[in-house]
């Protein structure tokens, strides 16, 4: 099961050249909708459009190694990602900053790098080995983290993070691409589910870890001890992840034109209206469960008067836990509603996260902590368990050299309104409202926050409504 050796980040075989300027299906029937791919972009072509994917096969174990190493890649993503969530307390006060400085941490300082290196690490992803481009981008995310726990000031520590930012904006969009070869568009719900198990596996147990190590030896030894685990993992995936035979299982009577720039391949990736919805959906919604994220910890020790050890064991038993059982009940139940109706993929994110935003604002408004704990137990349960309907969406509406640019755009779009605009403007907020409400400022700020999420529910059944005339697997 050892690598197919190739030149790093070599260029897969192009598509044969008798495929190029056939008619396409759509202009046969007289389609003109744009919610397809251009003929420019698709052509109509005989059956095994992708000649390797006769030859190349996964076993049952293989299929399970490769899915592990993922998800193991996925968790540290995650860890080394919102770990600085717990350690942002005692960092703010050793560095004496602002709620808008740990916004600026928490939120833009990763995120708009995460963003802007996306795309373009996407683009090498739908191109060029996946394999060596996963492994790197973990080698660096995580010396980057390790490096965090060396810093001794405010711009130390966000260039640190700058730098897990570009690292980790390879990741997400590169793993998504390969287990979309790897698993067949029946089952790839599961295998994405499965991947998303990475990163509750991280909360879980990774950021309970964290609030121990902490509180017993103090922040700059729990980035050391979320990052080194990483770099033995890049080596491990460098040495024996195989890479899978991009579009294996892609419609055969279509064939696309991969030699194309990257604002080609942005374009192409936004053509499906389930996409443009899919993106507004997600990014809202990101905007309101992130920027609650990111201050969970600090809103439980200055509303409830937690421990850094109380607070990882919150967010990481409670939190994690259910979102572990959350997954693992998506990766079953989400495909049989799936084989029923493709529709599913929307249809139930947009009823979940209804059921979510007034539990959500219950959680931050309540004064009973036991209440609050059942509340974050089912917000988390419910959030984990449709995270592979929507990625499933994703795929289901895009060719295959174009799955990491959409995973890249959608990470763009979250990164900026999520991960970046959440945190900080709750932060900013709360900073606004703290003269006039004093310590209860946060809880406001992050219940105005989460209520913006109604917005982006609304986009998940609009995008259910286009999406089985842009399914192209």
């Amino acid at each position: 099961m050892g690598p197919r050796r190739a030149e790093p980040f070599a260029e897969d075989p192009p598509y044969p050249a008798r495929y190029a300027n056939r008619e396409t299906p759509a202009q046969r029937v007289g389609e003109t909708s744009g919610s397809r791919p251009d003929a420019t972009a698709m052509t109509d072509a005989a059956p095994n459009s992708v000649p390797e994917a006769d030859t190349f096969s996964v076993s049952r174990g293989e299929l399970i190694y490769a899915t592990t190493l993922i998800a193991l890649a996925s968790g540290f993503n995650y860890l080394d990602r919102s770990g600085l969530s717990i350690l942002i307390e005692p960092i703010k006060h050793e560095f004496a900053l602002t709620d808008t400085q740990a916004g600026l941490l928490t939120g833009f300082a990763f995120s708009v790098t995460y963003a802007c290196f996306a795309i373009p690490l996407a683009r090498l992803a739908d191109n060029r080995n996946r394999v060596r481009l996963l492994s790197a981008c973990i080698a660096v995310w995580s010396v980057a983290t390790v490096l965090a726990g060396t810093v001794t000031s405010f711009l130390q520590m966000t260039l640190t993070r700058v730098v897990v930012g570009i690292g980790e904006a390879g990741g997400n969009p590169t793993s998504v691409s390969m287990l979309g070869d790897y698993y067949t568009p029946e089952t790839r719900t599961r295998g994405l589910s499965l991947f998303n198990l990475g990163a509750t596996t991280g909360a879980t147990l990774g950021l309970a870890l964290i609030g121990v190590i902490a509180d017993q030896f103090g922040w700059r030894v729990a980035f050391y001890v979320m990052g080194a685990p990483g770099i033995l993992l890049a080596i491990v995936v460098f040495a024996t992840l195989r890479e899978p035979v991009r579009g294996r299982f892609q419609d055969p009577s279509l064939a696309y034109d991969t030699d194309i720039g990257w604002l080609t391949a942005v374009r192409q990736a936004l053509r499906p209206n389930t996409m443009r919805h899919l993106l507004v959906a997600y990014s809202i919604v990101a905007f309101g469960s992130n920027g609650a994220g990111a201050w969970l910890g600090a809103f439980f020790m200055r509303t409830h008067d937690l421990t850094l050890t109380e607070v990882g064991a919150v967010l990481g038993l409670i939190s994690g836990l259910s979102s572990l059982v959350g997954t693992l009940l998506g990766a079953l139940g989400t495909p049989w509603l799936v084989r029923r109706d493709r529709r599913w993929e929307l249809w139930l994110p947009g009823f979940v996260y209804a059921a979510i935003v007034p539990v959500y604002i219950f959680l931050f408004y309540s004064d009973d902590v036991e209440l609050v704990y059942l509340a974050l137990g089912f917000t988390s349960f419910a959030a984990a368990a449709i995270v592979g309907a929507i990625l499933s969406a994703m795929q289901s509406v895009l060719p295959a050299h174009l799955r990491a640019m959409g995973m890249a755009l959608s990470m763009f779009a979250v990164s900026f309104v999520g991960d970046g605009a959440g945190p900080l403007l709750v932060g900013w907020t709360s900073a606004l409202l703290a003269p006039e409400i004093g310590g209860e400022s946060l809880r406001y700020a992050v219940i105005l926050g989460v209520a913006v999420m109604a917005w982006g529910i609304v986009h998940f059944f609009l995008g259910a409504k286009h999406q089985r005339r842009d399914l192209v697997s």
